[in-house]
């Protein structure tokens, strides 16, 4: 499967903005979690350990896919779904698209411009205003978390008799990292705008000058502040492209159904990890900055799997445990030399290690409720916070051709805010159709997917 392809930003930028957008992205995001891979878990908090179905095993339990009565061929159970899709972004990734979609920091130079070519109150108040606009958007960067997280593939599950095997093909995108946006860059921002304002209300250009000799050059023009801010990012991503074969097997132990299952699978990771900053001199447009992360891109070709058990306790009742990637990988980037003093900089580590969760449920024919908790902190890929994540969803079943499904996330560390999500599940004849959202205080998501029983 493709890498997804960074074409939205076409268009030419400053490099205030190229930085804006990069460190935007890399904000103390999330460290790489366990996952949600479709709208039913998503509807669900992402609890899908021991609730999940056998549409779902492939991507949290495989031993859920041996959780099924009769044969495939009279069941219809079934399922071919495609496209699977899932999208998470916090609000303030919204902010730093919005920032280089405004072209604010080409706004405030075009102003800077105009004031030095005409200094009146109203040329001087636009310059206010638009180093206003930028500060505010550099304030809500440098104390709010920014993750983007995607994944989006295509799966086809064949539950059988008390056994059952998957296949699919997915790709999962995150952006990571730690981004610092410094009180001098903000100082000199609120700088610019006290300046501008008083002349904007009428004090002379002159007495304002002398009063922040910072803000203007030795010929007495005011200096264009992009070209001086110092904020910088460790900015990282994965790019994780999988082609898993899930297998499980369900057997009897003193009367109880335990089920093992494992997803042997074929990993694509492109990864990048890049030092930037708002003073790139050799990055002039977001092409640049974009062009300057992908350079560092390093792919591999590389196995891994996931593994799960998974119990049904007194009829209705479930227990599961997985671990996802069992085996750690390193993945090494490569950076370019340093722009401004051209000395050689160290290659960066990516980052890629198991994540085990633990689920418990209760599931009847038209009633799921379950838990999912993450057994330990997740590890950084690079150099973001850490997330644990406690989850529970539930679900409530209508005739056999709707489901409707509510949950509650929440990150057991602090950094995340607390989710709540609800969705739906609607089946008409053999085509079936899930779609849900999910929303806190700074982020939302979106799920959906559509497919075929068999």
């Amino acid at each position: 499967m493709r890498t997804p392809h960074l074409a939205i930003f076409s268009r030419p930028r400053n490099r205030l903005a190229c930085a804006l957008f990069m460190a935007g992205l890399a904000q103390q995001a999330l460290a790489l979690d366990y996952g949600i891979y479709d709208a039913r878990a998503l509807a669900m908090g992402g609890t899908a350990l021991a609730v999940g179905d056998t549409t779902q095993g492939q991507y949290y339990n495989p031993a859920l896919l041996a959780f099924h009565s009769g044969d495939e061929d009279k069941t219809r159970d079934g399922r071919t779904y495609f496209p699977t899709m899932v999208v998470q972004a916090t609000d303030t990734a919204d902010s730093a698209i919005n920032a280089v979609d405004d072209n604010l920091d080409t706004k405030l130079s075009n102003a800077v411009n105009s004031y030095n070519s005409l200094k009146t109150a109203a040329s001087a108040g636009a310059v206010a205003a638009s180093a206003t606009d930028l500060r505010k958007v550099l304030d809500e960067i440098a104390n709010k978390d920014v993750t983007v997280n995607g994944f989006f593939g295509l799966s086809v599950s064949e539950p059988s008799d008390h056994e059952g095997g998957a296949f699919y093909i997915g790709a999962r995108v995150i952006g990571a990292g730690t981004s610092k946006v410094t009180d001098t860059d903000l100082a000199l921002l609120d700088d610019y705008i006290s300046a501008m304002n008083e002349i904007a209300a009428g004090a002379t250009p002159q007495a304002v000058a002398a009063k922040y000799p910072n803000l203007v050059n030795a010929n007495g023009t005011l200096k264009d502040p992009t070209k001086t801010l110092s904020s910088s990012a460790d900015v990282s991503a994965l790019a994780i492209s999988e082609w898993g074969m899930a297998a499980a097997k369900e057997f009897t132990f003193w009367g109880q159904a335990i089920s093992f299952g494992i997803t042997p699978k074929l990993m694509r990771v492109d990864a990048y990890r890049d030092d930037a900053n708002f003073n790139t001199s050799s990055a002039t447009s977001i092409n640049d900055t974009i062009n300057q992360f992908s350079d560092t891109k390093s792919t591999h070709i590389t196995f891994n799997a996931d593994i799960g058990i998974a119990a049904i306790i007194a009829e209705h009742y479930r227990v599961g445990i997985a671990v996802k990637d069992i085996s750690s990988k390193d993945f090494t980037t490569h950076q370019d030399a340093d722009p401004v003093t051209g000395l050689a900089r160290p290659d960066l580590i990516v980052k890629l290690r198991p994540r085990s969760r633990m689920g418990l449920g209760y599931v009847n024919e038209n009633f799921s409720v379950g838990v999912d908790y993450d057994l330990k902190e997740s590890t950084p890929i690079a150099n973001e916070a850490p997330n644990q994540d406690l989850t529970l969803g539930a679900e409530y079943r209508l005739f056999d051709s709707l489901a409707l499904r509510v949950g509650y996330r929440q990150d057991q560390t602090g950094v995340r805010e607390n989710a709540s999500s609800a969705g739906i599940g609607y089946r008409y004849r053999r085509f079936v159709m899930d779609i849900a959202y999910s929303q806190s205080a700074d982020m939302k998501a979106g799920g959906l997917q559509m497919g075929w029983t068999f």
